[in-house]
C-alpha cells in the first residue's frame, strides 16, 4: 500500500490520458484548417492526403509537448494529515490542503481510464471556485488515498493503543427503470435545450464549410419551406418532431449519466456511483452537507416518486448545474433525511410555521401578464389575429402557477433543522440544520406599510433562500429563533 509520505508523480499512463485528452482537443482544429486547405487546393487525392497526414503529425507532436507539460510538473505526497500538490515547470507552486477539509471526492472513469486501470479524482474545498486538485491514479493508488483521507476524517482515539471506531457500510441500489420513470416526470423542455445546443454547434461547423455548400443547402430548404410552412398540419408535424427528438435527447442524457446509480454509505459518508459510459462517483460527508433538497411535482407524486440534491457549500461542488449530482427514481428522502438529520427527524415537535401571502401570487402573475400583452400586442401589430390565443392560453396557466407558487412558500422551524418550502407547479423543499444557517435578512418593501408584510431571506454556505410575503410578527419572531 502505498504511504505517500515522499513526493511522487502520476502513474505513467496518466502521461497517455493527458496525450489523448490534448489531442482530441487539437484534432478538432487542425481537421477544419486541413478540410479548409484540401478544398481550396487544386492537388489530387494523393496531396490531399498527404496534407491531412502533415496535419495529423503535427497534432501528435503538439499533443505530447503538451501533455508532457501537464504530467511531469505535477508531484504530491501527504505529510501530517495534508495533502501537497507541486507544480514546478517554470514558475513553482505549491498548494497545501488538510484533508479532512475536503468536501467532496469526485472521480471519473471513462472506458480507457479502465483499459488502463486508472481513476480520475477530483478534490473539492473550500479554497477556491471550482476544482481544486485534480490526479490521476491508479486504482490501489486510490485505494490508498481513500484510507488516508478516512484515517483523517475518523474521530482520533483518546489513546494510541485504542482502535478507532468501526463504522459499518451497507449498499443501497437505484432501479434505471425508476430512472427512466423519473426522468419521463420531469420538465421536458430541458431537452430543448440540449437540442438547441446541438443547433448551435451544427450552425458554428456549417460556418466552416466553402461557401458555395452554404448557398446550395439555404437554396433547398427555402424552395422547399415555401410548400410546407404555409399549412398548419405541417407546422404541427415539425413541433411534434422536435418534441420528439429533444425528449430523446433528455431521457439519452439521463440514462447515460446516472445508469445504475447505486449508493455505499455508513453512519458518516454517503458514496454515490453512477454512469453508462464513463463511471462517476461523488462522496459526501455528512457534517459537510449543508442542504438537502427535495424536489416532487404531480407525476412524482402519484407514482412514489421524487428528485433529490444534496448541497454542499458553493466552492465545494459543481459550478455548473450539469455537473451536479441529482437522484431520480423511487423516493429515497426518508432514508437520507434520517440519514442526516437522525432516525427520529419526523417526529421532531414544530415550534412555528409561516406562509406566504399573495404577493407571492401577485408578484408572479405580473410578470406573466407582462409577457402575454407584450406578445399579444405584437401579434396585433402584424395582423395574426388568429395567433393572439397562444397568449390567451399562456395567461391562465400563469395563474395556476402563481397560485401553486403561493401555496408552495412556506417556512417551518423543528426542533433541529428548518423546512424551507419552494417550487411552482413542483413542490420543493430545502432542509437546514440550524447550525447550516450563517445569514437571516429582514427587507420590506415600499408595501410594507400598507399589506404589512416582509421578506425574510436566510444564508448557508451554499444556499440563499427567501421566503416573501410573511407577516411582520412571524418575520421578526423567526428571525429571532434563527439567530438564537
Amino acid at each position: 500500500m502505498t504511504d505517500f509520505s515522499v513526493p511522487q508523480r502520476m502513474s505513467f499512463a496518466a502521461f497517455f490520458i493527458y496525450f489523448l485528452k490534448e489531442l482530441w482537443h487539437l484534432l478538432s482544429v487542425i481537421l477544419i484548417l486541413a478540410g479548409y486547405r484540401i478544398a481550396n487546393s487544386d492537388a489530387g487525392f494523393a496531396e490531399g492526403l498527404r496534407i491531412a497526414v502533415m496535419w495529423f503529425c503535427c497534432a501528435v507532436a503538439l499533443a505530447l509537448i503538451l501533455a508532457a507539460a501537464s504530467y511531469f510538473q505535477v508531484k504530491f505526497h501527504i505529510d501530517g494529515g495534508n495533502l501537497i500538490y507541486r507544480q514546478s515547470l517554470i514558475n513553482r507552486a505549491t498548494t497545501t490542503i488538510p484533508l479532512n477539509r475536503i468536501h467532496t471526492l469526485r472521480t471519473r472513469r471513462g472506458l480507457l481510464y479502465r483499459l488502463l486501470g486508472l481513476r480520475g479524482i477530483v478534490f473539492d474545498t473550500l479554497a477556491a471556485k471550482g476544482s481544486e486538485i485534480e490526479l490521476i491514479l491508479s486504482e490501489s493508488d486510490w485505494q490508498s488515498l481513500l484510507v488516508r483521507v478516512r484515517q483523517q476524517e475518523r474521530p482520533q482515539p483518546a489513546s494510541p493503543d485504542l482502535p478507532p471506531a468501526y463504522n459499518p457500510s451497507a449498499l443501497k441500489e437505484f432501479a434505471n427503470k425508476t430512472l427512466l420513470l423519473d426522468a419521463l416526470c420531469q420538465n421536458h423542455l430541458k431537452g430543448m435545450v440540449i437540442l438547441a445546443g446541438l443547433a448551435v454547434a451544427l450552425l458554428n461547423s456549417l460556418t466552416e464549410l466553402p461557401w458555395f455548400s452554404i448557398d446550395e443547402v439555404y437554396g433547398y430548404l427555402e424552395s422547399e419551406s415555401e410548400t410546407f410552412a404555409v399549412s398548419l398540419a405541417g407546422i404541427a408535424i415539425v413541433l411534434a418532431c422536435t418534441y420528439v427528438v429533444s425528449l430523446a435527447l433528455w431521457l439519452g442524457k439521463v440514462v447515460v449519466r446516472y445508469y445504475d446509480l447505486t449508493l455505499t454509505y455508513d453512519s458518516k459518508t454517503l458514496t454515490f456511483s453512477y454512469g453508462l459510459m464513463s463511471r462517476l462517483s461523488s462522496r459526501f460527508t455528512r457534517d459537510k452537507v449543508c442542504t438537502l433538497w427535495v424536489k416532487r411535482n404531480y407525476f412524482e407524486k402519484r407514482f412514489g416518486l421524487c428528485t433529490l440534491a444534496l448541497k454542499q457549500a458553493l466552492n465545494s461542488t459543481a459550478q455548473k448545474e450539469d455537473e451536479n449530482l441529482r437522484i431520480y427514481g423511487r423516493d429515497a428522502s426518508r432514508f437520507l433525511l434520517g440519514w442526516w438529520l437522525g432516525r427520529d427527524y419526523a417526529s421532531e415537535a414544530e415550534i412555528i410555521t409561516a406562509k406566504s401571502g399573495k404577493g407571492v401570487f401577485t408578484r408572479s402573475l405580473l410578470i406573466d401578464l407582462l409577457i402575454s400583452g407584450v406578445a399579444a400586442g405584437i401579434l396585433w401589430h402584424v395582423e395574426l389575429y388568429a395567433w393572439i390565443t397562444v397568449p390567451a392560453i399562456y395567461l391562465p396557466v400563469g395563474l395556476q402557477k402563481g397560485i401553486l407558487t403561493m401555496r408552495h412558500s412556506n417556512i417551518s422551524l423543528r426542533e433541529s433543522y428548518l423546512i424551507i418550502g419552494q417550487g411552482r407547479f413542483a413542490e420543493i423543499k430545502n432542509y437546514v440544520k440550524y447550525d447550516n444557517v450563517e445569514v437571516v435578512r429582514l427587507t420590506r418593501s415600499p408595501l410594507t406599510r400598507l399589506t404589512g408584510r416582509v421578506s425574510l431571506s436566510l444564508s448557508t454556505s451554499g444556499s440563499t433562500f427567501t421566503v416573501r410575503s410573511l407577516p411582520i410578527s412571524q418575520a421578526i419572531r423567526l428571525r429571532e429563533l434563527l439567530l438564537t
